[in-house]
């Protein structure tokens, strides 16, 4: 004790058992006996000084202890294993108030980003959301957007399920659902000179590929090159028509290149032979040459035109020589010329207006002379054949063509609902791709806070092809104020893909999960991807497991991690809210009955209908929708009707 400085202290615990006249305390007792026996301690029941200990607990009082038999010596450590050290959460001191409650009810407010309040918890408000069908996981993300939204927060939503539908009409936010005769375009091929950056041209180019190669296509680095080449031009040819002739240092370049793929014919068959065929002739002409006497009579013997060389070249070098020296000059006047030529057809090339379809006939006639130029291949039949449903006349020309709704700046809350879409292998991605370009765009724009949340729509791009664009919009949000949170309800989503655990995971500081039993025998996996220690584990199996649902309103549990400090929260609204939120076909199906009957805004929908639920002494939600849906009509139920 005296070597480690350990300090020993008197201690006293006891646990007080309260309950009814007529309980059986038997119950209890073996209960708390049993427990702290598993721990290893012994408890004594004492019954003959109880309202002496009872006194003795109260603040202050501890002093009265009888040193004989209520207080014991041990260590101050194991001493303060014992000690209450938790307390009743309290509302954080924060601009941003997200409310839940704690586990017994009691209202509090917390920082849902962990980075505006007074104590700082994360570096990003950036969010993870997992948590199975059924665990409550859209009535607990409509809660949080809803509350996001009240605080001057621009909402922008990505679903695939109808589950912010109520909360949008409520309000009155705008819903954008895809449709065949109604899809969502964009021109995104439209900016200005302001807006072209690497970081626009990165998104251009992860859109063309998409299109070409599909999500999960391979990509090789030179089709990736010419792809950024095209696009780069094409804003050059549109913005900076005058520059259409190569530089000095352009023309360089290509020059190297073409000598080079000059000089690797040089081992062809066909080539060797005409070398062959020149230094036999030029053995010959020097020959006669060396042999004339009178060096000025050659007229016959002798055309300069013909050889290519003078006299006094062909007699002061070698066939060789000369042969190497004229392919040189057959050289250079081939690459000018392939230039020129090159540079003709450039020339001739014009972007009149910024749309996919201008691009799509920039890119054709391009990219032959952009691979000619690098002696490379590239896949020109098959890039036509997969652009050309989004180019005119094709099935899906007006996607890229028509230019956004421009109002939709403006607009605080949006819902995309691509539900339609959601097997289409390539406009689902697409599509989903667009839209976290118009919030990028939004974001750097607005000065206010910023939301984006994807639903299941995110799988549409968590593949490696996206992976650069993912981890860079990520990364980029916190910058403009804006946070970015992905919401999922299978365990395989997250453990089958490296792009949720090396993009998505690895930049969201918030970690939300729901109710987690239905994972319990595989948790192992969510654990270590999550980086759960085993106390957090038990807290999250504890969710909507303890016996405090009675006389509350539609209910959940989540557990909440914002940097390193995580805990249980409770989701309760009232049933205006519950019915705002609700995902039940009957249940929305019975709130669109009341408002077109009635005719009027769904805030007087929602007040009637719940007036008319609760005095119609049905507990359950859908019970009552049913009762509703069977009727056809706005039952009206008097205040007096318990029926």
């Amino acid at each position: 004790i005296a070597r480690e400085n350990k300090m020993l202290v008197y201690a006293h615990f006891n646990l007080m058992v309260c309950c009814p006249a007529g309980t059986d305390m038997q119950k209890p007792t073996n209960h708390l006996e049993n427990t702290f026996s598993r721990l290893g301690i012994h408890i004594s029941r004492r019954a003959f000084n109880q309202l002496e200990l009872f006194v003795n607990s109260f603040p202050g009082n501890a002093y009265q202890m009888n040193p004989d038999y209520d207080r014991f010596l041990t260590l101050s450590d194991a001493a303060m294993c014992m000690m209450y050290k938790e307390r009743m959460k309290r509302s954080e001191d924060t601009p941003i108030k997200v409310y839940y409650t704690d586990r017994q009810g009691v209202p509090v407010a917390i920082d849902i980003t962990g980075k505006e309040g007074r104590i700082k918890l994360t570096d990003n408000s950036n969010f993870f959301c997992l948590g199975p069908s059924g665990s409550g996981k859209s009535f607990h993300m409509n809660s949080v957007v809803r509350q996001l939204w009240e605080q001057e927060t621009d909402i922008v939503m990505v679903d695939t399920g109808n589950s912010y539908e109520g909360l949008c009409e409520y309000v009155g936010g705008k819903y954008i659902s895809y449709s065949t005769e109604r899809p969502i375009t964009m021109n995104p091929f439209r900016i200005n000179p302001e807006e072209l950056n690497v970081e626009k041209i990165g998104f251009l180019k992860n859109l063309v590929l998409l299109i070409w190669k599909g999500p999960n296509g391979d990509v090789s680095k030179e089709e990736d090159k010419i792809v950024n080449m095209v696009i780069e031009e094409y804003y050059e040819v549109y913005f900076h028509p005058e520059n259409k002739r190569f530089s000095e240092e352009q023309r360089e370049d290509m020059a190297r290149s073409l000598r080079i793929d000059l000089r690797s014919m040089e081992d062809n068959p066909d080539e060797i032979r005409r070398k062959q065929e020149r230094i036999r002739k030029f053995s010959q002409v020097k020959k006669r040459l060396e042999n004339i006497q009178d060096r000025s009579v050659l007229t016959d013997s002798w055309s300069e035109d013909e050889m290519g060389f003078s006299r006094d070249d062909l007699l002061n070098y070698t066939p060789e020589e000369l042969c190497e020296m004229e392919f040189s000059q057959l050289q250079d006047g081939t690459i000018e010329d392939t230039i020129n030529k090159m540079e003709s057809r450039r020339m001739k090339l014009s972007v009149e207006e910024l749309s996919f379809n201008s691009f799509y006939e920039y890119a054709i006639q391009r990219i032959p002379d952009i691979c000619k130029e690098n002696n490379i291949h590239f896949a020109l039949s098959s890039f036509r054949f997969m652009m050309k449903d989004f180019y005119k006349g094709g099935t899906f020309e007006k996607t890229l063509n028509e230019d956004f709704d421009g109002t939709l700046f403006d607009e605080t809350f949006i819902v995309f609902e691509i539900d339609s879409i959601k097997d289409h292998k390539i406009l689902f991605p697409l599509v989903t791709l667009i839209i976290m370009d118009v919030f990028q765009q939004k974001m750097r724009l607005k000065k206010k806070r910023k939301a984006l949340i994807i639903e299941e729509a995110w799988k549409a791009i968590a593949s490696p092809l996206m992976a650069e664009y993912i981890l860079y919009l990520y990364k980029t949000a916190r910058k403009f104020w804006a946070s970015i949170g992905v919401v999922t309800q299978e365990i395989q989503d997250i453990v089958d893909s490296p792009i949720v655990k090396q993009t998505i995971i690895n930049n969201s500081d918030v970690i939300m999960l729901l109710d987690q039993s239905k994972f319990k025998e595989r948790y192992g996996d969510i654990k270590a991807i999550l980086g759960l220690t085993d106390v957090e584990v038990k807290k999250i199996f504890t969710i909507n497991r303890l016996d405090n649902k009675e006389g509350r309103s539609f209910f959940r549990e989540v557990y909440i991690r914002r940097g390193a400090n995580g805990d249980v929260f409770g989701v309760e609204e009232p049933r205006e809210c519950y019915m705002t939120y609700t995902t039940e076909r009957a249940e929305k199906e019975a709130l669109k009955l009341y408002k077109a009957q009635m005719g009027c805004s769904i805030q007087q929908a929602l007040e009637q209908y719940c007036r008319d639920w609760s005095r119609s002494g049905i507990d359950k939600s859908l019970a009552f929708a049913q009762r509703v849906n069977q009727e056809g009509r706005v039952l009206y139920l008097p205040a007096s009707n318990k029926s």
